[in-house]
């Protein structure tokens, strides 16, 4: 041992605090905190120590320390220091990306619900938070489906020339814009949404039913209905819960798995008894760090910024639980207990937990995609991290057989579900911006109709006309979505403010992504815009073989991918195929072969 160390150790004292191990370079390679910074540090110092601390030993060129008030202050300091100096031997969390919540935006005079990653110092309301980004979507779409709420940012009331926006037309919205509902009547709904996130679903059900109840006898029948059809959404909304806890608990269970020198874990966050989603993190150098210090740490870091539930259920208990537990139970109204699983139902709750994340280890999610969306979020200053992305590109040839296709990419990779191919209605000649206003009107009002959550970005393939054109219909529709343009020559973003074109560089993963994401679009919308005018090529020959009317050429294109095709089978794979009968297919046959001699 180095004389200085011997002296530092010697000079330690017996108090709670952080201890820093500093290499030759006079960098800080680890931060550790204490409840007696003399003993723990002098441990590290004796004999029989496993290889992993014998390695960080040997890199020990000087010892700093802090002495602190508390356990708890120690806990603290060592988090917020090795957030700033990110020490080599530390556990670093590779997966940074905010929680997200349901927010009510309680300081607007109409608030509305909505998906957010960040809390703000103000009067609203926030759930969560969610560990499934999705789950939290699909709730706000359904809460606002449900409850007719308020959704544009139109300020209220609209100024003398302002149109109320497409969802009150359609029924969708209560039309708080246009008067016809007072303020007092909004917020009585909200305070029930309000109370349906609470958890008190039954007092919501029962005071539906009064009004509903209350309107039917005042023959308002038609408001009545609507009472009805929420009653019926909230009741559908419960019934796809299938995990829930016996007694309705706020639990947050916790497992850790670790694989080579990275450690995983896994949340499943339960709120009023059901289950809301699970979360992963990974971070890197798990092999200098103890199990039960990687979930401390991880505690620590975690509800720092989100408030915690009454149980924490760990796989095994931690060293410095009464610390942990004072710590969390100071960010909540309510004392926050940390246990390991003691019931049939948390011992399954667990189990079920270590299989997602043992797949989780075999699909080895340390996902790629993140730092191109990351980044992307960073570069086009969106409010959220760009989990869902979807783009547009049209096809045709001078206006002919015009197609646009829409592809979606979730968590940076295709998502072939949520594609769709559109045929265009409105235009007949070439006219790409007013074909971009049509398909992402038409797209944008089915996910509003159906209630579906909105896409967080949108990828147009075009320049400023056709970004133009999108914004215009975006705003006719009350909805408001991030919507960039990605010109193809010189690979320029465009924004709808107006402002200069954003160039990325050719080696970042986010214009990498945007490129993916474009040319997929163009390869979906491509082979779509073939496959119409080939199928018309065949049409128009066979409008040329007497007998063969419209009936058996419908048959013929729905069973034949080509004309080619038609022209190498017989007469009898035609008949059999197309279900038609073989004379007609012996016309058929005959055509083709005559028209080759």
């Amino acid at each position: 041992m180095k004389d200085n160390i011997e002296q530092k150790l010697n000079n330690l004292p017996l108090k709670p605090g952080v201890y820093l191990f500093i290499n030759q370079k006079n960098e800080i390679i680890y931060i550790g905190k204490a409840s007696s910074l003399k003993k723990r540090v002098a441990s590290y110092f004796q004999k029989n120590l496993d290889a992993k601390t014998r390695v960080l030993v040997s890199h020990i060129a000087d010892i700093d320390y802090i002495v602190t008030q508390s356990e708890i202050e120690a806990l603290l300091l060592e988090s917020s220091l090795i957030k700033k100096h990110k020490p080599k031997y530390n556990i670093q969390q590779k997966d940074d990306k905010r929680f997200p919540y349901i927010a009510i935006t309680l300081h607007e005079k109409f608030p509305r619900v909505i998906f957010t990653r960040k809390l703000y110092h103000n009067n609203n309301r926030y759930y969560g938070p969610y560990t499934d980004a999705h789950a939290a979507r699909k709730t706000v779409a359904l809460l606002n489906k449900t409850f007719k709420l308020k959704t544009c940012t139109k300020d209220i009331p609209l100024k003398p020339h302002e149109r109320p926006c497409l969802n009150h037309q359609m029924g969708r919205c209560q039309g708080v814009c246009t008067g016809i509902v007072t303020e007092d009547e909004y917020r009585n709904v909200i305070n029930t949404v309000m109370q349906f996130l609470d958890g008190n679903i039954d007092p919501v059900l029962e005071n539906l039913t009064e009004l509903m109840n209350s309107y039917s006898q005042a023959m308002r029948y038609e408001s009545a209905a609507q009472v009805r059809d929420m009653i019926f959404d909230i009741q559908k909304m419960l019934q796809t819960q299938h995990v829930v806890t016996p007694l309705g608990q706020n639990q947050d269970f916790i497992g850790i798995t670790t694989h080579k020198d990275e450690a995983y874990m896994l949340v499943f966050q339960f709120r009023h008894g059901s289950l809301t989603g699970k979360r992963i993190f990974v971070f890197n150098n798990a092999e200098y760090t103890s199990r039960s210090s990687l979930i401390a740490q991880f505690i620590v870091e975690y509800y720092a910024v989100n408030e915690p539930p009454q149980t924490i259920v760990i796989p095994d208990m931690i060293e410095d639980r009464h610390i942990v537990e004072e710590y969390t139970s100071s960010k909540t109204s309510q004392p926050v207990h940390i246990v390991t699983p003691k019931t049939d139902h948390e011992k399954a709750v667990m189990q079920m937990l270590y299989k997602n994340l043992d797949l989780a280890i075999v699909q080895k999610i340390a996902p790629t995609w993140q730092k191109a969306l990351f980044e992307l979020q960073e570069a086009l200053k969106l409010p959220t991290l760009p989990i869902d992305i979807e783009c547009f590109d049209i096809s045709n040839i001078q206006g002919a057989f015009a197609v646009a296709s829409m592809v979606h990419f979730t968590d940076g990779m295709p998502n072939k579900k949520e594609y769709r191919r559109y045929r265009i209605r409105a235009y007949t000649k070439p006219d790409d911006p007013g074909m971009i206003h049509e398909v992402v009107g038409r797209r944008l009002q089915h996910l509003l109709n159906e209630g579906l959550p909105l896409p967080d970005l949108l990828v147009i393939d075009g320049g400023k006309g056709q970004l133009s054109r999108a914004c215009e219909v975006m705003e006719v529709l009350g909805c408001s979505v991030p919507v960039i343009a990605l010109a193809k020559r010189l690979e320029e973003i465009y924004f709808p403010q107006g402002s200069d074109p954003l160039r990325l560089p050719p080696t970042s993963p986010a214009l990498k992504l945007l490129q993916a994401i474009r040319d997929e679009a163009h390869r979906f919308a491509i082979t779509y815009h073939r496959n119409l005018r080939d199928k018309n090529m065949t049409a128009s020959v066979l409008d040329n073989i007497h007998g063969v009317g419209a009936q058996y050429k419908k048959k013929l294109l729905q069973n034949f991918d080509t004309i080619e095709h038609i022209k190498q089978s017989d007469a009898a794979t035609i008949a059999k195929e197309a279900k038609i009968p073989l004379t007609v297919a012996q016309k058929i046959y005959d055509f083709f072969h005559r028209q080759e001699r």
